[in-house]
Formats: C-alpha cells, sequence, structure tokens
C-alpha cells in the first residue's frame, strides 16, 4: 500500500543518520488518531501514544514534512493527502478498537484489530502473535470471520466454543466474510495496540524488518 511507503519514509527508516525513538507503528497510530480526533493536542498525542513531548514533536516534524499534518492553534489535522492515504489505509486495516474482555483474557489492556479479507493470508497465527510481541504486546490470538462464525485457524470455533467472547467480539469489530481479526494484549495501552497494529501489517508481509 503506497500509505505503508509514505509511514516508513516519515518513521526514517531507510534514511541516513540514527533513527527517531519512535517507529512506522507509533506514526500510523498518529494518522488514526489524528483522523478520529481532528484538532488533537501535542499534548494528547504525546500521552496516547506513550512517548515524551519532544519525541512527540519530532513525530509531527516528520508528519509534516511528508505533507500529512498541518498545525495550527486549534491543534494537528490531516491533509487532504493524508485523508486520501487514511482512506486507502482503512480500506485495509480497521483503527485499533479498545475491547473489555478481562473476563476472559489475562491481560489488562487488549485491543483488537481487523485486517480485511485477509483470512487467506493466515496459517496458525504465529507469525502475527510473534510480531505483536516483538512491538511490545504480552500476547495475542487471530481470528478469522468465516460462515458467520470467529475461528481460531485449526484450533478451534471460537463463536461454538465462546459463544459470548465471540459475540462481543463481532460486535464491536463489526467484520464482514473473510476479514481477520487480531486481538492484541499487554499491561498498558500503547503496548496492545503497538502490537495490534504490528500483528496487522505482518499479516499483510509490511512487518518492520
Amino acid at each position: 500500500m503506497r500509505v505503508l511507503e509514505v509511514i516508513r519514509r516519515a518513521s526514517g527508516q531507510g534514511q541516513p543518520g540514527p533513527l527517531p525513538t519512535f517507529s512506522h507503528i507509533h506514526i500510523l497510530r498518529a494518522i488514526y488518531l489524528v483522523a478520529e480526533n481532528p484538532g488533537i493536542g501535542r499534548k494528547r498525542l504525546a500521552a496516547t501514544l506513550g512517548l515524551g513531548e519532544g519525541v512527540a514533536r519530532t513525530l509531527l516534524s516528520r508528519l509534516k514534512s511528508e505533507g500529512l499534518v498541518e498545525t495550527d492553534r486549534a491543534g494537528c489535522f490531516l491533509t487532504d493527502y493524508a485523508k486520501a492515504l487514511y482512506r486507502e489505509l482503512t480500506a485495509r486495516i480497521s483503527r485499533p478498537y479498545r475491547l473489555n474482555i478481562r473476563d476472559t483474557w489475562p491481560y489488562p489492556y487488549s485491543v483488537g484489530i481487523a485486517v480485511k479479507g485477509a483470512a487467506g493470508l493466515v496459517k496458525m497465527g504465529l507469525e502475527q502473535r510473534d510480531a505483536a510481541v516483538r512491538a511490545g504486546a504480552s500476547g495475542a490470538i487471530t481470528l478469522v470471520y468465516q460462515g458467520g462464525r470467529l475461528l481460531m485457524p485449526g484450533i478451534s470455533d471460537v463463536t461454538g466454543e465462546h459463544p459470548d467472547f465471540a459475540g462481543r467480539i463481532v460486535e464491536e469489530i463489526k467484520p464482514v466474510e473473510g476479514d481477520v481479526i487480531i486481538i492484541s494484549g499487554a499491561n498498558n495501552l500503547q503496548d496492545a495496540e503497538n502490537g495490534a497494529i504490528a500483528a496487522a501489517l505482518a499479516t499483510l508481509g509490511h512487518e518492520e524488518e
């Protein structure tokens, strides 16, 4: 996807000099945040991303230099160019959803994300779990939505075995046939979101080297 190449460039990948203390996952999360919260301020952006204000300032500078964000006294906004990229992005990867599943999932924070039409790209979900853990998550599960049911590939029919859990996931994320849903868990929201996005990118073959 064109948007991922822009994000990699904004994160400094492939450019000379030391890499900044944020990754392409932070860039991606920032785009989601600004898209869904037009006028968001730098302090709130930094806190939500789990970054220091100085790092967030550098991140915003990169976004502005790539023509993705414009700022004024009201806050941060996506440019028209970035809005087009955002539509391209969300056609394949949903925004991260915070889930309340602590009664069935052992982590304090859980985030779900849908990779649209990607069921054929998932084997056993190990690649997604490993990508999520490398990005800071404590664990992750990968589900596919087929025949109106949530399935854990090669392992179980989650809808049949845990209907309440499956029902909550479907109600929140609203998958359609062939979607992949990744649920990432961590001890804080930032790591859970980072893990979900990393696993989604790994599913599409765009994981950071």
